[in-house]
């Protein structure tokens, strides 16, 4: 079969130093002890960005915090458009269940070798593993940034895929495939390159196409790398707007933009009927007994004081999200911040909103 994962010719001869993504979405925070109602609480914790938490069909929060253009008088409001970071991987895992549907891909236990004979490591990795950070696989997120800030470099998906297949050949994975996890970023950029490759459409055009203009998400869309036009908040990072990022590093893992009102959209679909039995019990993982993180397809599965949670969170630069569904309440959590390094705290809301409020 034709090797589904190399469109163009080696273009860069590069040495990719491989670094670990963070895997913040395994560890959640212990909650305030101080807790009133769910907007003081918002707004105690300093949020700034676009938020939504809702129970059933009651609003307990629908609203923008602080400012989306500092110094402009533009404040965030329940219509502005943030970069959603990891949000975006369950937007890729949709795109390989449709290709799985559609017969392109048999299954998810597929092997890489089946699509790209010649990729690394192919004969050992499945669809699952890229899918659960279980693939063993290295990043290389830090080293296309780095590469982008000391050369100005523009790459496309399609370069970074190719540099990275070279680099990988002279590298061992960090684990066999399957045995451990490690979140990672090159895994989703892999699965985008594959359902562009089968789709016989660009990525986002085809998740548009078979999927958002059915949900009605006409707010969701690629983030350029010069975010921040009007109806885009600027993100900030200790207070001052961050430079243009290149969202082709962050292809398939990290790169929509979207609203709450999207996201609320997207968040009743995967609660919903998006999915058939087999698909959900694929992608949602059965939650530990003992109060831990379990790993799904592009979703993690806590329970908070017996509140069954399906979360994800993002961190991209000059924005912070996470988006936590609550299928036993009917419940959704959604925060878009414009603000890096908010992780900590979205989490720690997650939690109290899961204890106090479902």
């Amino acid at each position: 079969m034709k090797n589904l994962f190399f469109f163009f010719p080696i273009l860069l001869s590069i040495v990719i130093l491989f670094t670990s993504c963070e895997d913040d979405d395994m560890v959640v925070p212990t909650p305030t002890p101080s807790y009133t109602n769910a907007l003081d609480y918002a707004q105690a914790s300093g949020f700034q960005g676009s938020m939504l938490l809702r129970k059933g069909d009651e609003d307990l929060i629908r609203q923008g915090f602080g400012e989306a253009r500092a110094g402009e008088g533009i404040m965030n409001a329940t219509d502005t458009k943030f970069r959603i970071g990891s949000m975006s991987k369950a937007f890729t895992v949709l795109g390989i269940l449709q290709l799985q549907r559609t017969g392109l891909i048999e299954s998810l236990d597929q092997t890489i070798s089946a699509f790209a004979p010649d990729f690394p490591y192919g004969s050992q990795i499945t669809l699952r593993h890229l899918m659960s950070h279980t693939s063993g696989l290295p990043d290389h997120v830090a080293t296309f940034e780095e590469l982008y800030e000391q050369q100005n470099a523009f790459l496309t998906p399609e370069d970074i895929v190719d540099a990275y297949t070279e680099a990988l050949q002279e590298e061992e994975l960090l684990f066999e495939p399957g045995s451990n996890f490690h979140y990672c970023n090159a895994n989703y950029l892999l699965l985008a390159t594959l359902v562009e490759a089968l789709s016989g459409q660009p990525y986002h055009e085809y998740l548009q196409s078979t999927a958002l203009e059915y949900l009605n998400m006409s707010d969701t869309y690629p983030s350029a790398n010069d975010f921040g036009k009007i109806g885009e908040a600027v993100g900030y990072l200790n207070g001052a707007p961050v430079e243009p990022y290149p969202m082709s590093v962050a292809f398939g893992a990290g790169d929509w933009a979207s609203t709450i009102g999207d996201m609320e959209k997207w968040g009743d679909a995967w609660m919903g009927d998006l999915l058939t039995g087999l698909e959900q019990a694929a992608v949602f993982p059965a939650p530990a007994q003992d109060d831990a993180t379990s790993i799904g397809l592009g979703w993690f599965a806590i329970r908070i004081q017996g509140e069954l949670v399906y979360f994800h969170g993002g961190d991209v630069d000059g924005f912070t999200s996470l988006i936590a569904l609550f299928p036993e309440s009917d419940g959704l959590f959604i925060a878009l911040s414009n603000q890096e390094g908010q992780r900590s705290t979205l989490d720690q809301m997650m939690e109290t909103y899961a204890i106090h409020e479902f």
